[in-house]
């Protein structure tokens, strides 16, 4: 572009001609005059600029940039002015620059021979700046803090970085926008926020975010939204709040009595005000999952990643054992790794156990594979510096996460061969595999108690440290098995040699359900744990005799049975087994036949 005509003026909105505005983070005269902010670092000729995001150019759809206003702290050469479009991917396009030659303290106008066209079909933002002069001593760049504050970018090497300016406010940067009149009102939606899963019958709570970045106030119950779920129209709200250029949190309520199970997509449209329909608006979608059975979550599974030679792995061993005496439904596993000496407890399934939660160091720990604690990318949280209190209150949140399955554990040892055969089995939701896809994975642990062997602890050697829930193996596969189910319940049976070294009274058995170990960090998660000391056994999870899964017993359970017997098929629930034999016969229709004529059961 040619050059520009230079207005040295404060130029304030109310000395702007009818058809102009002033655009940008805010619009106000405020602008740090004296002692601003400098790099001294990089003296020379600097870019600076920041991003006007499309809520803020929503009103100027269509007009034109005609002015830049450069606030300065002191007086040094402005050389430049640009425009960048950034597109919905954060893609910088082709740079329009105009050179100039302001200076002063304080507000500068730099008008321009050929404005730019505000387009929102292309520019999903915009990128404004000025280069200006940078001295070893100066600090001339004013910031102010007004209004939420936004990044502001130094290009350094031809890339552009954030150099830390926010923490002063916002770049006093500003655009004159000539055009037409801005519509009275731009209805913009984000942040859109539902119940995760909900029970079919029970309502879908949600919330999202409410801006009117056009002229007009609208006061409280004058804006309408269009509430749908998958396209189809369920209700409509208004705002309780007025509805201004700062968003405004709403909250609303649907059914989902009528919807089937499964993924659904919920959509907010603001549509009218005052009943006069609105022609720019934002939607905003997110997406919930409608089930109609639900268990209860029987413990929480708590990974352990330590060291025999971690001196402040104790420390993580304190805070989770002091969470298992707030509660009793921990199913505690200690994944050991060597660290500055071998660790006598260590084996490859650990390490591939560790590798795969990106562990890193110790003492950590995964609760239920979930994420929450460290951060919003990782699974793998830090024990040392989380109080029980605090460890408690994220399983407090996790139980508030659907259980679709449950976990029994059943086992037997035999003292002669050291044989164990262990057995899990439960329960599945309807269409199980939905929430937990075809490649669910069921997980055993076989942990010890009560091994002695010396510890790190916080400089000094402990020479007989008690290590529990030492996890000795994974059967099978540390990624877990699939599951051996026929729909709607499953059952897995294993058998292990113990070895000698061993010892069996102190073994527990650890069973879970979750997503394959191996997958992202955020797909991994455990939807239901148990535990249980070898030999020990769970009440089953189904009604001796309920063939039909209807939690009683009566004749059509006789019936359900023959259908299966006639079909070659299994019950739909495992108490059609009536003796337990792991085969449905003839014999099972007559125990319940005898159970209904009797009321006890026939063995």
């Amino acid at each position: 572009m040619t050059a520009v005509i230079l207005l040295p003026l404060t130029l304030s909105a109310q000395e702007l001609a009818a058809n102009q505005q002033l655009m940008g983070h805010y619009t106000t005269n405020d602008v740090n005059v004296g002692t601003g902010w400098g790099m001294p670092a990089l003296s020379g000729t600097l870019p600076l600029a920041t991003d006007l995001n499309s809520d803020e150019l929503a009103p100027f759809r269509g007009s034109k940039i005609v002015a830049f206003r450069i606030g300065l702290a002191q007086s040094t050469p402005v050389t430049r002015v640009f425009v960048i479009p950034v597109d919905a991917n954060g893609n910088l396009g082709e740079m329009t620059e105009w050179p100039c030659d302001v200076s002063s303290e304080g507000w500068n106008a730099v008008y321009l021979d050929t404005p730019y066209l505000i387009d929102l079909s292309v520019d999903a933002s915009l990128r404004i700046g000025f280069d200006y002069s940078q001295t070893k001593t100066n600090r001339p760049i004013s910031a102010v803090k007004v209004g939420k504050t936004y990044v502001t970018y130094c290009q350094v090497d031809g890339a552009w970085a954030d150099k830390g300016i926010s923490v002063y406010g916002n770049l006093s940067l500003q655009c004159i926008v000539e055009g037409d009149e801005p519509s009275p009102y731009i209805i913009r939606t984000r942040q859109l926020q539902s119940t995760t899963h909900v029970k079919i019958g029970d309502d879908v709570a949600f919330q999202f975010e409410v801006s009117n970045l056009g002229t007009t106030p609208v006061a409280a119950g004058e804006c309408a939204f269009d509430i749908s779920i998958d396209g189809n129209h369920v209700a409509t709200m208004s705002n309780d709040a007025p509805l201004s250029n700062a968003y405004t949190t709403l909250y609303g309520t649907v059914t989902s009595a009528s919807l089937a199970i499964g993924p659904h997509t919920l959509t907010v449209t603001p549509v009218s005000i005052n009943g006069a329909p609105l022609d720019d608006v934002t939607s905003a979608q997110t997406q919930f999952t409608a089930f109609d059975k639900l268990f209860t979550r029987q413990m929480h599974l708590i990974e352990q990643f330590t060291s025999t030679s971690c001196t402040y792995c104790p420390r993580g061993t304190t805070n989770v054992q002091a969470l298992c005496h707030m509660r009793d439904d921990i199913a505690w596993v200690c994944i050991h790794q060597n660290q500055s000496s071998i660790d006598p407890y260590t084996t490859s399934q650990c390490d591939s156990i560790a590798d795969m939660q990106n562990v890193g160091g110790y003492p950590k720990g995964s609760f239920d594979r979930t994420v929450g604690i460290a951060s919003a990318s990782e699974v793998i949280a830090t024990l040392t510096n989380l109080s029980p209190s605090l460890m408690d209150s994220f399983l407090e949140y996790i139980d508030q996460a659907p259980a679709w399955a449950t976990v029994n554990v059943n086992s037997t040892y035999n003292n002669d061969t050291r044989q164990a055969t262990i057995t899990i089995d439960g329960e599945l939701v309807t269409d199980y595999t939905l929430y937990m896809g075809q490649d669910s994975r069921l997980t055993v642990y076989i942990t010890e108690d009560g091994l002695v062997s010396p510890q790190l602890n916080s400089g000094t050697w402990v020479s007989n440290y008690v290590h529990n829930g030492v996890l000795r193996q994974a059967i099978g596969s540390v990624k877990g098995v699939a599951l051996n189910s026929n729909g709607d319940t499953y059952k897995n049976t294993f058998t292990v040699n113990i070895p000698d070294s061993w010892n069996a009274d102190k073994l527990n058995i650890i069973a879970f359900i979750s997503r394959p170990l191996g997958n992202n960090l955020t797909d991994i998660y455990v939807t239901n744990a148990n535990k249980r000391k070898l030999g020990e056994h769970d009440e089953p999870a189904w009604v001796r005799g309920d063939a039909n899964g209807d939690g009683k017993v009566t004749i059509d359970d006789v019936t359900v049975l023959i259908d299966a017997l006639l079909a070659g098929t299994e019950p739909i629930s495992a108490g059609g087994d009536c003796d337990q034999n792991g085969r449905i016969s003839i014999d099972d229709v007559t125990m319940i036949i005898d159970y209904l004529l009797s009321g006890t059961w026939n063995d």
